[in-house]
């Protein structure tokens, strides 16, 4: 880390600096041998040289001009390693490693974290896997089950099978975060970022969620100007009860809705996402 460093708020740089706790996302990344790494947010570089004894590439990408330079400078006794100075929301990821499969290994920033994962997962080019650090809230929301579903759930759930691995206290930080933070597993699948049936469950998932509280006739019928008493029936075709609430739903709930609704016609072209 340079000399004299001030980490900057705005960006959410909360810098990793226990290496126990690096060591041990490294080893739940579960890389296979000779794999394509890209480490968003390298920050201290902590993990980056973890990283780059078990990848057989690693592009660690960090934004800060200072924080780069140090990281080329540490890690140029590497020739597996490259070091980016750009936004990871402006790069273009197939360029790396010229369109070969590739994983996700990084501390993300607490800033752009979540809109980060959720576009990694959903691109047409998706790692494979991504071990990723974030906010405790934000993990625990990507991961839930019924009962406790949000709209990130089935946004991400909907293209990787999401499991939390561990959760990291800000003493592993400088400076501390006054959040906690927890390290989630996404193994991504095949399904396409248009397919109809997941883009009309996020469109009603949205719905659903901007009146949280209410049961789900309700959230639907507003969101939709539908008659309650059509919303309801359509969700009974479904096999999906109208009366509770979408947190209690499951993504094969959502997506037999979105078959329901997309029988109705109303969904023919649910791309308000």
């Amino acid at each position: 880390m340079p000399r004299g460093f001030r980490p900057n708020r705005w960006r959410g740089q909360n810098l990793l600096l226990d290496q126990s706790i690096a060591d041990r996302i490294v080893g739940d990344a579960d890389l296979p041998p000779g794999a394509n790494v890209l480490e968003i947010g390298a920050g201290s570089g902590v993990l980056t040289n973890r990283l780059a004894r078990v990848a057989g590439s690693l592009a660690a990408v960090e934004v800060d001009y200072e924080l780069a330079a140090a990281l080329r400078d540490t890690t140029k006794k590497f020739d597996n390693v490259k070091v980016i100075r750009a936004d990871a929301r402006e790069i273009d990821v197939p360029l790396l490693f010229e369109g070969a499969p590739f994983h996700v290994v990084a501390n993300l920033p607490y800033s752009v974290g979540t809109p980060l994962t959720v576009d990694l997962v959903r691109d047409e080019y998706r790692p494979l896997t991504l071990t990723v650090m974030l906010q405790l809230e934000v993990a625990d929301r990507m991961c839930a089950r019924p009962g406790d579903m949000a709209l990130l759930s089935v946004l991400v759930q909907s293209f990787a099978a999401a499991r939390k691995l561990f959760e990291v206290p800000p003493k592993a930080f400088w400076p501390r975060p006054k959040v906690h933070s927890a390290v989630v597993r996404l193994v991504t699948n095949e399904v396409e970022a248009d397919d109809t049936l997941v883009k009309a469950a996020v469109f009603l998932a949205r719905l659903g969620f901007a009146s949280r509280r209410k049961m789900l006739h309700n959230s639907l019928a507003g969101g939709l100007r539908w008659e309650s008493e059509r919303v309801t029936d359509t969700c009974r075709r479904a096999g999906v009860e109208s009366s509770i609430r979408p947190e209690e739903l499951g993504l094969d709930e959502w997506k037999k809705l979105a078959e329901a609704f997309v029988a109705e016609g109303i969904l023919e072209r649910p791309d308000r996402e």
